[in-house]
């Protein structure tokens, strides 16, 4: 897995204008020109605390670790956890995430 690091890259994928979300989560997408997809992680700063924000981080980039074969390539995504994704458990991270990138067909096997 290949992580977006620097912020002019987050600005990229923020300022293309394709999101989709739910109650858990906000998912960025870009294409990019590469043969391989890289992934940024956020949560929002309403949540007071910072050790909510990165365990949420870690459960978000687990689910990506775990899942990462079954997604097609050449985008760039942000997955940006919301305040509610606090009182969420890993399973509910799953289950949004697998929902949103499969709305968004980014999924092996969905039809473009």
């Amino acid at each position: 897995m290949i992580i977006i690091k620097s912020n002019s890259e987050y600005r990229s994928v923020y300022n293309c204008n394709n999101s989709i979300s739910d109650y858990n989560l906000v998912l960025f997408v870009k294409k990019n020109r590469l043969g391989y997809n890289r992934f940024g992680f956020t949560a929002a700063k309403k949540m007071k605390k910072a050790v909510s924000r990165n365990v949420i981080r870690r459960r978000l980039k687990e689910i990506v670790r775990l899942n990462e074969y079954n997604f097609k390539e050449g985008y760039d995504i942000v997955i940006m956890a919301r305040v509610n994704a606090e009182r969420s458990n890993y399973k509910g991270l799953e289950k949004s995430f697998n929902k949103l990138m499969k709305n968004k067909k980014l999924l092996k096997g969905d039809l473009k």
